[in-house]
């Protein structure tokens, strides 16, 4: 199945999650009116109106997932399909401009800098190279964070890495699943931190290579500062 050939589920789960987000919307706003209020008896308006914001809350964080999912989806069909209207024959110049005009438009849509796009555009399209992940993402059942951290740190992994510590992660019956707490359960600092633990156990030999790229990547970004009157750079 194709990038866009699990796009009608997800979309489903977008449906169901705004659907699900109406409701306790439309339940907050009956509280609110005095009349309704009134006929509500026993229960205690505030602690209940308290409850529907939390409630909000989590519907809101499942659908920001579901979304991300789709922009992933999206963006990597984006290049997908730029790269099918390019000639077979073309040369590997050729199909890098293309590419590349293809992030400049994605930049342009997202309105965020080119350099943001291309590191936006790798991301999208490892998670979408790593099913378990995107099927998580798909359905609310972990955050863009979390998805983030493991296309960040299977960076560097050949396929068969990659897809072993994704089923450490996500697969409960995978030979050696993680223990503890689900993914979604902990903060990112700390996921990252156990994501980047178990990869340096098993691929100690990926450190060197993480480190070399990211010496290449190295570099000073200058812009002004907001008192208007100096400028502060980042590395």
């Amino acid at each position: 199945m194709g990038i866009s050939g699990g796009l009608g589920a997800v979309l489903e789960g977008v449906r169901a999650s705004v659907a699900a987000l109406d409701a306790l919307v439309l339940e907050d706003r009956n509280l609110e009116h005095p009349a309704l209020s009134a006929s509500a008896g026993d229960i205690d308006v505030l602690q209940r109106r308290y409850e529907l914001c939390l409630g909000r809350l989590e519907v809101v964080a499942r659908l920001e997932a579901q979304l991300a999912a789709v922009k992933a989806r999206d963006a990597a069909e984006c290049l997908g399909l730029q790269l099918a209207m390019t000639a077979p024959d073309a040369c590997l110049q050729d199909r890098t401009y293309a590419e590349m005009s293809t992030v400049e438009e994605i930049a342009g849509v997202l309105t965020i800098s080119s350099a943001a796009a291309g590191a936006l555009v790798d991301q999208y399209r490892r998670v979408c190279s790593l099913p378990p992940v995107l099927e998580a993402l798909s359905t609310g059942a972990v955050s863009w964070q979390h998805a983030r951290i493991i296309a960040d740190e299977t960076e560097g992994l050949d396929a068969v890495g990659a897809a072993a510590l994704v089923a450490h992660f996500f697969d409960p019956d995978a030979p050696n699943p993680a223990r503890g707490a689900a993914p979604a359960e902990l903060v990112p600092s700390r996921f990252r931190a156990k994501v980047r633990g178990w990869r340096e156990r098993h691929h100690p030999d990926s450190i060197g290579r993480r480190h070399a790229k990211g010496v290449a990547d190295r570099r000073m970004e200058y812009s002004p500062d907001r008192d208007g009157g100096g400028v502060k750079f980042s590395v």
